[in-house]
């Protein structure tokens, strides 16, 4: 048998798997009238299509040092690795 966790939220609250077993049993039945929503604007295109997934291989220390210009710059990995590419080669 699995042990029951305890989840300890930003406002205080305290929750368990049993609260949240509760919770998704009260969703599973409702019904919800989808003009009610409003879908969200995601992450804005970077060109002019939407981006592809290219999965590299990149060794520790390179990955390490990214990580760390990523952090001083406020940004992410993947908009280093980016702006690397581009600046590749437009030179």
């Amino acid at each position: 048998m699995k042990k029951k966790r305890v989840y300890h939220l930003k406002g205080g609250e305290i929750v368990t798997d049993d609260d949240f077993d509760r919770m998704s049993d009260e969703v599973a039945v409702r019904d919800f009238d989808l003009a009610e929503f409003r879908r969200l604007p995601g992450r804005p295109l970077m060109g002019e299509a939407v981006a592809e997934v290219v999965p590299v291989r990149i060794e520790p220390a390179l990955i390490e040092t990214i990580d760390i210009r990523a952090k001083t710059e406020g940004t992410t990995r993947s908009d280093i690795i980016r702006r690397a590419i581009h600046n590749y080669l437009a030179s």
